[in-house]
């Protein structure tokens, strides 16, 4: 029962719609409490004090991306019209002139970016430490981080850090084990892709995950020149590869399995998707990396039916050039549909779930991603008034947020009843001194690549 004085220190939203896990509700009303958990998801209620006004807006979770590298929002338009491996190859040249200070500039770039599009957590690939982890935490933004790493013995980023694969490892268990039970941050190993990193070193990584349940983040079947390396190397799929090294549930199972996200995974054949499933693996999708670096289509349908973990993930800005989630959200609707030239292929409210709920608890999250009493209210709003909207009705809310949405629509942001972004201004960001900081860094790295050819 809800009693005036508690009703009172509720910070109350109303808004034409909201879309819950029961589908849309009209004249909807959301409340949550100083703790920043909703105590309220419904239909307006009489006596309510209304704190944030929306009408004309449609409430809905906040967008989770599954898969991403937030300091290359520096490398935006690097390599435009190459394929994956000539493509990798520029983005690593450019990386070796990298330093701290311009992953920073890139990470608080893509913060920006994130908020302002209605993104309220992402699992991230890069390098990590404890002041940008710190970074995110100010910018009220949740993250599953990983630090990326190739091989025992080698540096990643020599210009940010000295740390080569075996130490970041080590750094990766002390980062967990600093923010354990932090709301905001999850941490994650980062071994880039089975092509990148030799078997013994995934091997540990997979042992490592086993005893300490930090999870592994990586990249895997993700082009047809990966199929054919591992193939050659190790005479099987990249799937079937991991798989052999315990990454999958080899070498270990039940509740000591290693715990995976994998991004891409667009080529796979039916037996390995059977496998991910079965293995209770997490896939990213991210459709508009894959169509512009022209790596292929994945088989997002069969995961669906086996019943795979699903997030959804723009990638990087140096292969999607946006961190905009809606346009993840009707690209994997309609894409499907056209190249299966089946309609009923892929519905729009299954995707808004991948994209809310289902990606929250695929990046460890799960007391987000949906708006129901007792989860955390990570809740945005978007303007439903322009002539784009029009003619907007909340039984409509679902088509509207799968096929017309923009994230130039949301206008008001909250992370855990936090208030982040109201009416296009950042409220734990400084915008104009962060934009301009990153323009001046990736001028330097644009410079510095061009003097070395």
């Amino acid at each position: 029962m809800v009693t005036g004085s508690s009703r009172a220190a509720e910070t109350v939203l109303r808004a034409d719609a909201m879309l819950t896990p029961d589908g849309p509700v009209p004249d909807a009303e959301l409340a949550f409490g100083p703790d920043g958990r909703i105590a309220y998801a419904g239909r307006a209620r009489a006596g309510s004090v209304v704190s944030h006004d929306l009408r004309g807006h449609a409430l809905m979770p906040g967008l989770v991306n599954g898969h991403t590298h937030s300091a290359m929002t520096l490398q935006r338009g690097v390599s435009d019209d190459d394929g994956f491996m000539p493509w990798l190859s520029a983005v690593q040249a450019m990386e070796q002139h990298l330093t701290r200070d311009d992953v920073e500039a890139g990470l608080q770039l893509a913060l920006v970016e994130m908020i302002a599009s209605g993104t309220t957590a992402f699992a991230d690939m890069y390098h990590w430490d404890v002041g940008l982890l710190d970074l995110v935490r100010e910018s009220g933004m949740r993250v599953l981080a990983a630090p990326a790493t190739f091989a025992p013995d080698r540096v990643g980023f020599p210009g940010v850090s000295p740390m080569n694969g075996a130490e970041t490892t080590a750094f990766t268990e002390e980062l967990a084990e600093r923010f354990a039970g932090d709301p905001q941050i999850r941490i994650a190993y980062g071994p880039h892709a089975p092509y990148t990193c030799p078997p013994g070193f995934l091997r540990d990584l997979a042992e490592r995950s086993r005893r300490t349940g930090i999870p592994i983040h990586i990249h895997l079947s993700e082009s047809a020149a990966e199929i054919r390396e591992i193939g050659d190397r190790h005479g099987v799929r990249p799937v079937g590869h991991l798989n052999e090294l315990g990454l999958l549930g080899a070498g270990g199972g039940g509740a000591s399995r290693a715990r995976l996200l994998a991004a891409h995974c667009v080529h796979l054949e039916d037996a390995e998707i059977a496998l991910l499933a079965a293995s209770g693996a997490a896939v990213s999708h991210n459709p508009v990396s894959n169509l512009k670096l022209g790596t292929g289509i994945a088989r997002l349908p069969e995961m669906v039916s086996a019943g795979i973990r699903l997030t959804l993930g723009t990638d990087s800005v140096a292969s999607n050039n946006s961190l905009d989630l809606f346009e993840e959200i009707k690209l994997a609707t309609v894409l499907h549909r056209g190249a299966r030239q089946d309609a009923a292929a892929v519905r729009a409210a299954d995707v808004l779930d991948i994209a809310t709920r289902r990606g929250a608890e695929a990046i460890g999250f799960p007391e987000t991603g949906s708006l129901e009493v007792g989860r955390r209210a990570d809740v945005i709003a978007l303007d439903v008034r322009g002539a784009g909207a029009a003619p907007f009705a909340p039984e409509t809310l679902v088509s509207h947020l799968g096929f017309t949405a923009r994230g130039a629509d949301v206008r008001h942001v909250f992370i855990g009843g936090r208030h982040v972004y109201a009416e296009g201004r950042h409220l734990t960001l400084d915008a104009a001194a962060v934009v301009t900081r990153a323009s001046r860094a990736a001028e330097r790295l644009r410079a510095a690549a061009a003097a070395r050819g």
